[in-house]
């Protein structure tokens, strides 16, 4: 599953289980209510601000919105890491060295 696949459901798992609709959610990290459901229907990814918004708001960490239910072998995942890392600009690298650390 991609990531923005994992992103989409697991923010609308936990958003609903804090007991938050989209549109209270949006409130609270200040963006429109559509772009909270374009993110929870995979159609749009988060910038790094407003993913630290989001787990602010929800009282979570990182990591808690990327993980998926199915398991990699150590070498699928180092495969998949690399490509995506090599794809990525400094932007990117910085939002994944945070989210890393965090774990």
């Amino acid at each position: 599953m991609a990531v923005k696949d994992v992103l989409a459901r697991r923010l609308k798992e936990i958003r609903k289980k804090r007991g938050f609709t989209q549109e209270q959610l949006a409130e609270l990290v200040d963006v429109a209510p559509r772009h909270i459901s374009f993110i929870e229907t995979a159609r749009s990814f988060p910038s790094g601000d407003l993913l630290e918004r989001i787990c602010k708001n929800l009282n979570i960490k990182y990591s808690e919105l990327f993980l998926d239910d199915k398991t990699l072998t150590r070498e699928e995942l180092l495969s998949n890491l690399s490509y995506l890392i090599n794809k990525m600009d400094v932007k990117g690298l910085n939002c994944l060295y945070k989210l890393a650390k965090e774990l």
